[in-house]
């Protein structure tokens, strides 16, 4: 109980990161799940469990994200307590112990995170309520009677991946040497391990099998001119959901192999995009060397953007195809296209929330290494305008990063949609919404800079020398 309170007193921008964290997943995941159930007590007509229905693609979304926000976010925030970790093996703390102490902090986190839970639901429920129903006019009522009915499988979503990801990290880290650890607490070593190599591959294969089996297996199948305009959207649905599953699946191959492909790619964009500015050319050096910190705010923003930008691709692509390949005659129309649009804030939006406050997190987590390198550059010789600059760059190259991920699972994936439905169809119209992303790049861009950027003008630089001093163990 002591060293668990000590790491808290020690950590309290991490652990607070981690929280937020758990709080907004499982409040998100809870309301839908109570929204599905208000829907069902509230809808008199003939179809049943159509709660589940408008609620179901949003809570699978949600689920997958949470997931891999919570297991990123763990493993981030284990991973910057090495040198606490390290110093506890030295002070002669056993692996039990070590895996104790983090669980009893993670359980206190967790009861924390269900009681802010159930003073947030009756609050976000009626916000998650409209959002899901306003779009396609069901005209409900709103009633709360339900309400905590949902709190069980809700937090039982989030409680799985937080203590696999904390039993996976602590088992790892307490195999190092303690001397080894307090080297590499500041830079842990880019390696992975073999469990974690191998199931970036079985993602990687599994994408690869998600986005061009079915396409290939079409010529076994009815031809779209030989099914009515409604059966063919259902068959296109079906593609889109192939389409998705690709995506998630290189989502976390791409998670899988972080280490090793994000600062390669930071090094790769900031030497392209070559501005003639020292601080620029410092700025990408000192991202290449940070990314891997980082990792925790990239991967979740990625997630998000390539899901909201998926799902809106693909479907642009699929009403875009229908009108060429199918145009309306006097008896038939191209069925669902306003429904399809529609429906993109109700499936992205409770999704989007999470992996936003997962990027938060991951932003907050990495705070220390970012201050550190800082105070670093300032001794150095840096001025302090630079460092502000320096600071402001450092989050928009990182959100930029996330954005080019994200472009390429997108256009790969939708990509692939375009293929299933040139083959299915005959021909087939690919949509980019290269202005959507354009908005993207700048609005993540600036979201990145005041992140970062608030941090780098908070900080007083005088102080840099006690901050290396404690970073290094003096």
């Amino acid at each position: 109980m002591r060293g668990a309170l000590s790491e808290l007193k020690a950590a309290p921008m991490v652990w607070s990161a981690v929280l937020l964290a758990m709080v907004v997943s499982q409040t998100v995941i809870c309301s839908l799940i109570a929204v599905a159930a208000i829907i069902d007590q509230d809808h008199q007509g003939p179809e049943q469990e159509l709660g589940s229905t408008y609620t179901g693609p949003a809570l699978a979304f949600s689920v997958i994200i949470t997931v891999a926000v919570l297991l990123w976010v763990m493993n981030s925030a284990l991973n910057q307590r090495r040198h606490q970790l390290a110093l506890m093996v030295l002070q002669g703390a056993l692996p039990w112990q070590l895996l104790a102490c983090n669980l009893l902090i993670v359980m206190g986190l967790f009861i924390l995170s269900a009681a802010a839970t159930c003073l947030l639901l009756p609050v976000i429920t009626p916000l998650t309520f409209a959002m899901v129903t306003n779009p396609f006019d069901l005209h409900l009522t709103y009633a709360g009677s339900h309400l905590f009915n949902s709190l069980g499988k809700g937090l039982a979503f989030s409680a799985a991946p937080i203590f696999i990801s904390t039993l996976l990290t602590i088992r790892s880290l307490s195999k190092i040497r303690p001397l080894e650890a307090l080297r590499q607490s500041q830079n842990p070593p880019k390696r992975i391990g073999v469990f974690r190599f191998l199931l970036g591959i079985v993602c990687l294969i599994g994408a690869g099998c998600m986005l061009l089996i079915p396409a290939f297996t079409l010529a076994t199948n009815p031809r779209a001119s030989q099914m009515s305009s409604d059966a063919a959207a259902d068959r296109m649905t079906v593609f889109l959901a192939f389409a998705m599953g690709g995506m998630f699946l290189l989502i976390f191959s791409l998670a899988a192999f972080a280490p090793y492909l994000l600062p390669r790619f930071t090094a790769i964009w900031t030497c392209i995009v070559a501005l003639p500015s020292r601080t620029w050319r410092l700025a990408g050096k000192q991202a290449v060397g940070s990314i891997q910190r980082q990792g925790a705010a990239i991967i979740p923003m990625t997630a998000g953007l390539s899901l909201l930008m998926t799902v809106s691709g693909g479907l642009s692509t699929m009403i875009t195809t229908m009108q060429v390949a199918l145009p309306p005659t006097p008896g038939s129309t191209v069925p669902a296209t306003t429904d399809m649009f529609a429906s993109l804030l109700a499936l992205t939006g409770p999704p989007m929330i999470i992996a936003i406050t997962g990027a938060i997190a991951g932003t907050l987590i990495t705070s220390k290494g970012r201050g550190l390198d800082l105070a670093l550059t300032y001794v150095s010789g840096a001025g302090i305008g630079q460092l502000r600059v320096l600071g402001a760059l450092d989050g928009i190259i990182t959100m930029i990063t996330s954005t080019l991920f994200s472009l390429v699972i997108t256009l790969l994936c939708t990509s692939s949609l375009t293929f299933m439905l040139s083959r299915f169809m005959g021909k087939a119209q690919m949509s980019v919404q290269w202005g959507a992303w354009i908005i993207v790049v700048l609005i993540a861009s600036l979201l990145g800079a005041a992140a970062t950027g608030i941090q780098a003008l908070t900080t007083r630089f005088e102080n840099s020398v006690s901050v290396i001093s404690h970073a290094i163990g003096e």
